[in-house]
């Protein structure tokens, strides 16, 4: 591979095109780590037989006293690809081989989602979990690139979203998938493996699959305007391609973002005139040459879009919490003869909701319980739904490939490919 940084441009309108941002969207780590004292494992192992004998993940709350941090984990009843201890969060997704030092593979591999890496910015990021895992009496050998995503998106004109765009696309891959929804185009997926490439509307996967609303704070607008689309051009590179590309440890890769976007969007991927002509013949499109020189690297962090993201998911549950009240303050008692409710006011309404409690029988420790269990949950249920498209892909089953296409903040089954 031959990498050249791209050209010092400001990011302007070209041909009616704008960034909106730029950066890091996945962010996976392998480290090599040697363990202060094996009560720490034995530790881990008490976790996971309490998840085991629950027949469910185990809450945990990891504490970082040095920062004044606090994390949320899951600790799962099983392992997985050799790795016997598994927490998810919302923010960090974890895994730990039985071993007090690294031997043929990296002892502890880690996941660090969307939504951190935008809020708090990579470099803290990064920061806040290698201080847990010292915290837990870590000692880190080193610390290298498991996966990285770059992403850019880009404000086009709507009349350039079309099918026809990606006739003008010219890769060193052949593997090209198209999806659509209701006969509309949503995404392309180009390539397989090591590394790849998405170019889909993400404002639409917003509003449809992932709710991300927080990343309109990082595009600095409300909506996306009338005649325009909001779309992400997102590149995928496992370690096999970051190390031919020369970069091994994270310092390495951090130092070289501009880089790794030059070699995908210059070398790997580009959209051209002239197709079928001689390339002295091409000239590049001038909506991919503003994504070609206009990577900004390692973003600001945007703190506003935790509380966003908060209040988004507080929206959702808060209008199932109305509806279900509602139904259930409407319906007959056990003796069918009048509503739950007679009395309709906000007030009233607390009342059937105690009502729902004793009817299942729910106490308080009861209600504790499951609040703890939840915590960490809230992207289990994505991860099942694309672990199953992706098991189905794999079968040649009918698939929602849209859905599998976007696996941005939550590919915990699928992104741990490679180990080395």
């Amino acid at each position: 591979m031959t990498i050249s940084p791209p050209a010092k441009v400001k990011s302007r309108a070209l041909a009616g095109a704008r960034v909106l941002a730029s950066g890091v969207d996945s962010l996976n780590l392998a480290l090599d780590v040697k363990w202060k004292d094996p009560l720490f494992l034995e530790i881990l192992e008490i976790y996971r037989e309490n998840a085991q004998n629950l027949g469910k993940s185990f809450p945990l709350t990891l504490r970082i006293p040095k920062l004044n941090e606090e994390l949320l984990f899951n600790f799962a009843p099983y392992g997985t690809k050799g790795y016997k201890w598994l927490l998810s969060g919302n923010e960090y997704a974890l895994r730990l081989y039985d071993s007090m030092e690294p031997k043929s593979r990296p002892n502890v591999m880690i996941e660090i989602r969307s939504e951190t890496l935008w809020r708090r910015g990579i470099l803290e990021a990064i920061d806040v979990i290698l201080e847990a895992l010292r915290g837990w009496g870590a000692k880190i050998i080193n610390v290298k690139t498991s996966r990285i995503d770059l992403c850019m998106d880009v404000l086009l004109p709507a009349e350039l979203w079309k099918e026809s765009l990606f006739k003008k696309k010219v890769s060193r891959s052949r593997s090209v998938t198209k999806h659509e929804i209701a006969m509309y185009l949503t995404g392309v997926s180009i390539g397989k493996g090591k590394l790849s490439g998405r170019i889909y509307d993400k404002a639409y996967e917003i509003e449809k699959i992932s709710h991300k609303t927080w990343m309109y704070k990082i595009w600095g607008i409300d909506k996306v305007p009338e005649n325009k689309r909001a779309i992400r051009i997102e590149f995928q590179l496992l370690r096999e391609p970051i190390k031919e590309l020369g970069f091994d440890t994270i310092e390495e890769t951090l130092q070289n973002l501009e880089a790794i976007w030059a070699y995908c969007t210059q070398d790997w991927l580009k959209f051209q005139t002239n197709q079928g002509k001689h390339h002295t013949q091409r000239k590049v499109l001038p909506w991919w040459s503003l994504v070609q020189n206009s990577f900004l690297g390692i973003p600001e962090p945007t703190p506003a879009i935790r509380s966003k993201a908060v209040h988004t998911t507080q929206i959702q549950l808060s209008s199932q919490i109305v509806g279900l009240i509602t139904s259930l303050a409407a319906t007959k008692d056990q003796f069918g003869d009048e509503p739950l409710l007679s009395k309709v006011s906000q007030e009233a309404l607390v009342h059937v909701f105690r009502k729902a409690l004793r009817i299942v029988g729910k106490s308080n420790e009861d209600l504790c319980n499951s609040i703890n269990d939840k915590r960490a949950r809230n992207h289990r249920g994505k991860q099942k739904y694309r672990s199953a498209n992706w098991k189905r892909l794999n079968r040649g089953l009918p698939t929602d490939m849209f859905a599998l296409a976007q696996i941005l903040d939550d590919p915990y089954q699928l992104n741990f490919d490679d180990e080395s």
